[in-house]
């Protein structure tokens, strides 16, 4: 995996974006990985390990998250404006077509990237998240953005490890990755690697249902939804709802696990491997 970065605009404000990469660069498809709200970018490393021989990977971190920079102002922190931010990396990008694997958040701005014009995506993979966003499940996810700090590593890792009772079953070395890319230090202190002010807009809109119709109604590329079976984000009677729409896709469903999976563990990770490979290899 390398790293690397760009520079975008967002007003008059420039900020870095930072992603990592892998695969030749000369393959014919790209696959553009997008974490989950309070995830980043090498969350995906295992699934891009099993792609990097036939696609170009590539897996970004969102503004405020990871080594990305934070926006100035905490009202910032919307779909709105995470989406100049990756029409700015992807213009950096061979102009080869996209497979877009989003978890949740990372979802929701696949379905964005599919609304603009004369888009290159070519697949679309959506890790938990559907057309209806219900305002309990966002409540529950406002209450557990916090900014704790730790001494320690392996506080964080056990922070992580009460927050996302639903990895379990991860490797050391896994938690050990989480960890150390998903925090930072400052001042001989250790923090959570987010802007505590992404806080702001998602407690804001907690409690009310959010419609993301518009969006998905507009799919025309094959598509891959993950459901956990135990989530409350993408519950069963959306799902009902989303097949009874215009918009045809896949199911993968993961037994035992809430919002969101980790696609970190083989049973969750395979399933959408052979899915972009029988389309694209």
């Amino acid at each position: 995996m390398q790293q690397r970065s760009i520079q975008y605009s967002l007003g008059d404000r420039e900020y870095r974006l930072n992603y990592w990469m892998d695969g030749s660069e000369g393959a014919q498809e790209i696959v553009l990985c997008v974490h989950g709200l309070l995830r980043h970018s090498r969350d995906f490393d295992e699934l891009i390990a099993e792609l990097s021989d036939h696609f170009f990977c590539v897996s970004v971190d969102l503004p405020g998250r990871g080594q990305s920079d934070w926006f100035e102002e905490a009202a910032s922190y919307t779909p709105e404006n995470y989406l100049p931010a990756l029409l700015s990396l992807i213009a950096t990008l061979p102009d080869k077509p996209i497979i877009w694997v989003g978890t949740s958040l990372g979802g929701i701005m696949g379905m964005a990237y599919a609304a603009t014009p004369e888009n290159r995506l070519a697949a679309l993979v959506v890790n938990d998240i559907g057309a209806e966003i219900p305002g309990a499940a966002l409540t529950r996810i406002g209450n557990y953005i916090t900014a704790p700090q730790f001494s320690k590593l392996e506080q964080v890792e056990g922070f992580l490890k009460e927050t996302y009772p639903h990895y379990q079953g991860l490797t050391t070395e896994q938690w050990s990755r989480l960890a150390t890319y998903g925090s930072r230090s400052e001042d001989g202190k250790i923090f959570l690697h987010y802007d505590p002010n992404i806080a702001v807009n998602t407690k804001a809109a907690s409690g009310e249902d959010i419609s993301l119709w518009p969006l998905w109604n507009l799919l025309t590329v094959p598509v891959l939804v993950v459901q956990a079976l135990e989530s409350d984000l993408l519950t069963q009677p959306i799902l009902e709802k989303m097949r009874e729409s215009s918009v045809q896709f896949d199911l993968q469903t993961i037994q035992g696990v809430g919002h969101a999976p980790s696609l970190m563990k083989k049973s969750e990770y395979l399933p959408i491997v052979e899915w972009i490979k029988a389309r694209f290899v």
